[in-house]
């Protein structure tokens, strides 16, 4: 493999003020999993979307399901993607055992989010990054026009199998599943949940959620790899190494991916609260569907937006405050979980199942804050976040780095 020159010091600060926002828009993302269950979720295959009460919580509900819904985390996962081309060629240049290393990285990863998973909260995603990461290795010899063959195949079918799989649950549940069930199962979950000590909730969540989710984890894996892919196109590309020699790519990314994810964003929320009059589990599998789509796309204009505007001095120093968080990413994205559970859960507030799309969106905005001024207070003393440098001393152990 042919490693890229070093990113410069301003690249590096324009990746982490991507990073943080996206850290940003992981936790509302989050939030209406933290503060509801999970189970709940299969409603819409049998009855629809619907907009909660109240103006501020339809803004709420409304805001996620544009804007952010499906969005972030694929900026995330291209950054993992783009971080792994950085990570493996300066490895490449040090005369290391690329691979080794690499596995090593992603070995404490998938430790880490099983942990996540099971102990804590059922929405961890550092499993799935983990198991698509070992994939990414074959993929690091690749050329670029084929990860882009990669990508398209792999976004296309994954929407498709997607599209198809929801549709037919959603078709079994309207067969065959009463409402009513659904609805004795949401509160009993929810009063587990939010009144529940934590062995109880663990017991809960490991049958219920945690389970299922390594189940599924087979099927996220191919949604997250093209991520991964993209990110490691634009490393070997060199599009964010060289962000003025690519400035036409950047600028014509920016014009397509709004209008493409744009138009695809609008027929999912469409979908997704019933204006097309087609029955519930058809709505529902399409815009779920079209979203696993539509979602990196519009994505990929958030990006091109930032790198194009982050070009600037002054915008980029506007925005520093986000590259804390970025710089400690995974220390966050886990303090997010930390706070989030002793809000709702049981053991905690137990606010679990009674705060609105509108509170919780406060709730999120509350949170980041926090986040971003810690961040910055703790990077004046240390050079990373704490579970970034036990990573590090994982990872390159025995090594010399």
């Amino acid at each position: 493999m042919k490693a890229a020159a070093t990113v410069t010091q301003e690249r590096i600060h324009s990746l982490d003020i991507i990073r943080g926002i996206a850290v940003f828009g992981i936790l509302i993302a989050n939030m209406a999993i933290f503060k509801s269950l999970v189970l709940g979720d299969a409603r819409p295959t049998v009855e629809g979307g619907s907009l909660p009460d109240g103006a501020f919580n339809q803004f709420a509900s409304l805001f996620n399901t544009i804007f952010v819904e499906g969005k972030f985390y694929p900026m995330f996962s291209l950054l993992f993607g783009l971080g792994f081309f950085i990570f493996y060629s300066r490895l490449v240049e040090k005369d290391l055992n690329a691979n080794r290393v690499f596995v090593r990285r992603l070995v404490f990863l998938l430790v880490i989010g099983l942990i996540h998973l099971i102990f804590l909260w059922s929405g961890d995603i550092l499993h799935t990054y983990a198991l698509a990461g070992f994939l990414l290795l074959l993929f690091v010899d690749r050329r670029p026009q084929i990860l882009i063959l990669w990508i398209v195949v792999l976004l296309g079918v994954s929407s498709l199998f997607m599209t198809v799989l929801l549709a037919v649950t959603g078709y079994v549940n309207d067969q065959f599943t009463p409402m009513a069930t659904f609805e004795e199962m949401v509160v009993t979950g929810t009063q587990i949940m939010s009144e529940g000590s934590y062995g109880e909730i663990l017991t809960y969540r490991f049958f219920n959620e945690v389970l299922p989710t390594l189940f599924e984890s087979v099927f996220t894996v191919a949604i997250v790899l093209p991520l991964f892919l993209i990110g490691l196109y634009m490393g070997k590309t060199g599009m964010f190494h060289h962000v003025d020699r690519h400035l036409k790519r950047w600028k014509k990314l920016c014009i397509h991916s709004l209008w493409s994810g744009g138009l695809l964003t609008i027929l999912m929320t469409a979908l997704h609260y019933d204006v097309i009059p087609f029955p519930s589990y058809i709505t529902y599998g399409l815009s779920m569907g079209v979203n696993v789509a539509a979602g990196p796309l519009l994505m990929l204009f958030y990006v091109s937006g930032l790198v194009l505007f982050l070009r600037s001095n002054h915008r980029r120093r506007l925005l520093m405050p986000f590259a804390a968080v970025g710089r400690m990413a995974l220390t966050n994205y886990l303090l997010q979980t930390i706070v989030a559970i002793f809000i709702f859960y049981g053991f905690g507030l137990g606010l679990f199942g009674h705060v609105s799309s509108g509170t919780g969106l406060l709730i999120a905005i509350g949170i980041y804050i926090a986040q971003m001024i810690l961040s910055n207070l703790y990077l004046q003393t240390f050079t990373q976040g704490p579970v970034e440098a036990l990573w590090r001393k994982w990872t390159y152990k025995g090594k010399t780095t």
